[in-house]
């Protein structure tokens, strides 16, 4: 994607307002996706129930524009995290939602980045890992060794692919290839939608 093209994408996603609802989607089947991390520890997406998750993924080539994605995401819905190194960036605070009732929290928003890597041999699996934690010693990656995001979401070689899953653990959008400027519109409303409904 070109430089220009980015620019517009990031400032799409510091501009847009929270506070808008659109209609829900209809519920989904529950997503079931367990991988690994850079670390090998196990992950779960069922172990982030009660939070809305957007898994930002892609191949090699789209990992710099996943990367650039997904940290515009975590400081839209985490803006005290601009500028923090990631250890206080992970930490920062959700971006509360307007109009709830006293003693209600506002669901948070868990950006997850997921290398999708193919169904490599088995012995080349610790020369990727140790690539990823030297390029992101701090962040934790999820790694897919299966095409696990590929047959669950679907993927567009070398861009950006999005996938929304709400607090209840159920797929409400999936985007894959380049974000155009009404792409990114309807991804950040329905992030937003999907806090409040999980609330209602």
């Amino acid at each position: 994607m070109k430089r220009s093209m980015w620019a517009a994408l990031v400032a799409a996603v510091a501009g847009l307002p929270l506070g808008a609802q659109p209609p829900a989607a209809a519920p989904a089947p529950k997503v079931e996706l367990a991988l690994e991390d850079q670390f090998e520890r196990k992950t779960d997406l069922a172990d982030l129930r009660g939070s809305v998750v957007v898994l930002v993924f892609g191949d090699r080539k789209g990992n710099d524009a996943c990367r650039v994605l997904g940290e515009q995401l975590h400081v839209r819905w985490h803006p005290d995290a601009k500028g923090q190194p990631p250890a206080k960036a992970r930490a920062a605070a959700v971006a509360p939602l307007d109009g709830l009732r006293p003693g209600v929290a506002s669901p948070d928003v868990i950006v997850v980045p997921v290398a999708c890597c193919g169904k490599v041999p088995t012995a080349v699996r610790p020369a990727i890992r140790k690539g990823v934690v030297k390029s992101a010693p701090d962040t934790v990656v999820w790694l897919d060794f299966a095409d696990k995001m590929k047959d669950t979401f679907g993927v567009t070689a070398g861009e950006t692919n999005i996938a929304v899953v709400d607090a209840a653990g159920r797929l409400r959008l999936k985007i894959n290839g380049t974000l155009d400027l009404d792409a990114m519109d309807k991804l950040v409303q329905t992030i937003q939608s999907v806090r409040y409904d999980a609330v209602k």
